[in-house]
């Protein structure tokens, strides 16, 4: 659930939405003016009807209808006319605002620090753009419509029936303050509630997302029943929410309706007694009863768009929520700005980092790395290796001390400038579902297809693809569920070296290959290093050996430092873990240099 009580007010929020809505003042101010002529053609009607009753009717004079026909069938027409231009422009203004809404957020979404899609479950965050982005899209293309149409429609028949007759009138509203009492009483408990009906839609999307993502997982471990009931659980909290907001509003308007038969009684009743005494007519008294109904069911209307008008106030916090997100790693001003062509070395002075600011995962480390230096991170799972990464890439931010590229904090690097050169290589490396030549160009897009092909040849690609059905126009599908784990590598491998970053990262690139496609990424990835700064995140003995220095990592802390031979001397971590590997590659003889 939401773990931040939102208390932004309904005028903030609208007034935000105005600032999107402005630039379509146009098709706003068409729809508005077609809005309020619709109405005035519809308090026109029972006026209309009075007229032909006390003049046309009563005094049996048929011939008045030769002009009073066409007069009504004009502002009829009229009236379905502007019914139609108000819902075509309200609708391109609610289409087009929302739509510049989710650009942001989705904009957003690309800038911001990993930390947030760490710290909040996806489908939650999906859910602000699709769910909660339709929720005030409904709003604004009928929901605004109905608060314009119904609130001239109210205030017009107040003022023709004071018009008619104040006493009547009077009479007449004398109930409505019960009634909008009411509303305003229980409005107060629906925005809670539609709030809560937001956040556990958002949570039924999570779970149907894991559902789905894991379903391989779930089959495998016989968990398809749990599955069922966990999701199940977290609908019946979503239904009981909904049910919980619907009570609210099912619960005033059965007594605004009775509000408006009481209303009927009383024109009727003290109406009559006025027509006997001759201080209004019989037509006014009709117009008095369809006037009522023109000021009632608007206010009927109006408390189901204020479910709408809740919901959408909810659904537009959320979303101003994501847009008003901290990005955390950004780019320094303009001024102050550095752009780098290539990296020539990288520095870390004393780093220090936590996800939670209570708890380091990195703690003041350094290290230097220059020319064409290959630098090997060693270590247990959890030490720390992955979060340096992740801090040269900027993904986020030292808490403490700095990383120098090219001799700059790299907080004063234009992000971009600096990724462009560098190449990452993750364990489990993510494929888009598209072709495979589409994967491995993605990070240069210019790219040609001998391009294409002489990167995925060069890391001993090209003869796995080749295999594929349709080879290099073979679509990926999501999840790449119709490739094997090692052909997923390989093609990550021939897009980074597409790309030929000046540093090369690898992330225990090649721990999930299997021994002969690892003979295979070894030979490319000797190339594949040759003239570049490396960093290399691996178990693999055979990939460190690649390295000229290497690092060992304990919760945090770089505790051991030098070239294979002078660890393995040490007697330290690094050669417990060598001896380790060889005993479990099936080695009598454990060599110290190698």
């Amino acid at each position: 659930e939401e773990t931040k009580k939102r208390t932004v007010s309904d005028r903030t929020l609208i007034k935000r939405v105005y600032q999107y809505a402005k630039q379509y003042r146009r098709n706003l101010a068409i729809g508005v003016t077609t809005i309020l002529l619709g109405s005035v053609t519809g308090l026109l009607s029972p006026y209309l009807h009075k007229i032909a009753i006390d003049q046309i009717i009563l005094p049996a004079n048929l011939a008045g209808f030769l002009w009073w026909i066409p007069i009504f069938a004009f502002v009829t027409l009229m009236n379905y006319v502007f019914q139609y231009v108000q819902v075509f422009q309200m609708r391109i203004v609610g289409e087009k605002v929302v739509a510049k809404m989710r650009d942001e957020m989705i904009s957003k979404l690309q800038k911001i620090s990993l930390r947030y899609f760490s710290e909040g479950e996806i489908g939650r965050i999906m859910s602000r753009p699709t769910n909660d982005a339709n929720n005030v899209r409904i709003f604004l293309r009928m929901g605004l419509t109905s608060i314009i149409l119904d609130t001239s429609s109210i205030l017009g028949s107040f003022i023709i029936i004071f018009i008619l007759n104040v006493k009547l009138a009077l009479i007449a509203i004398s109930v409505l303050p019960f009634a909008v009492g009411l509303t305003w009483f229980l409005g107060k408990f629906s925005r809670s509630a539609y709030r809560k009906s937001l956040s556990t839609l958002a949570g039924l999307t999570t779970k149907m997302q894991e559902n789905l993502s894991g379903i391989k997982v779930i089959k495998s471990f016989v968990h398809e029943k749990k599955s069922y009931e966990e999701f199940s659980e977290t609908q019946d909290k979503n239904v009981k929410a909904n049910l919980h907001a619907v009570r609210i509003s099912a619960s005033y308007q059965p007594f605004v309706f009775f509000m408006r038969i009481i209303g009927t009684a009383l024109i009727l009743y003290f109406g009559a007694l006025m027509v006997l005494s001759g201080e209004i007519t019989l037509g006014t008294i009709v117009a008095f009863i369809e006037y009522q109904f023109l000021y009632f069911m608007p206010l009927m209307d109006l408390v189901v768009v204020y479910d709408q008008y809740q919901s959408a106030m909810a659904a537009t916090e959320r979303m101003f929520d994501l847009i008003d997100t901290n990005i955390e790693v950004e780019d320094p001003p303009l001024d102050e700005t550095v752009k780098i062509d290539t990296i020539d070395s990288v520095r870390f002075e004393n780093v220090t980092f936590g996800y939670d600011p209570t708890i380091s995962v990195v703690k003041n480390v350094s290290f230097t790395l220059e020319g064409s230096k290959k630098l090997a991170i060693v270590g247990a799972t959890g030490a720390g290796k992955s979060t340096m990464i992740n801090l040269l890439a900027r993904f986020y931010a030292p808490s403490d001390g700095r990383i120098l590229v090219n001799g700059y904090d790299v907080k004063n690097i234009k992000i971009d400038s600096l990724r462009r050169h560098m190449g990452i290589v993750l364990q489990d490396s993510f494929l888009f579902p598209m072709s495979v030549k589409d994967n491995i160009r993605f990070g240069r897009p210019e790219a040609t297809d001998q391009d294409v092909t002489e990167a995925a040849e060069a890391v001993g690609a090209h003869e796995c693809i080749m295999k594929l059905p349709g080879g290099y126009d073979h679509i990926i599908q999501e999840g790449s569920s119709n490739i094997s784990i090692g052909q997923r590598q390989l093609i990550s491998f021939a897009r980074t070296l597409l790309m030929n970053p000046r540093l090369l990262v690898l992330d225990e690139a090649t721990s999930s290959i299997d021994p002969y496609t690892e003979l295979v990424v070894q030979n490319a990835l000797r190339k594949l290093l040759e003239n570049r700064l490396a960093i290399i995140i691996a178990h693999r003995l055979s990939t460190i050996r690649l390295c000229d220095e290497i690092i060992v990592v304990e919760e945090g802390k770089a505790v051991e430092k030098g070239t294979h031979s002078e660890l393995m001397k040490t007697e330290g971590l690094y050669s417990q873990f060598y001896r380790m590997q060889f005993r479990e590659e099936g080695f009598d003889t454990i060599p110290v240099d190698t």
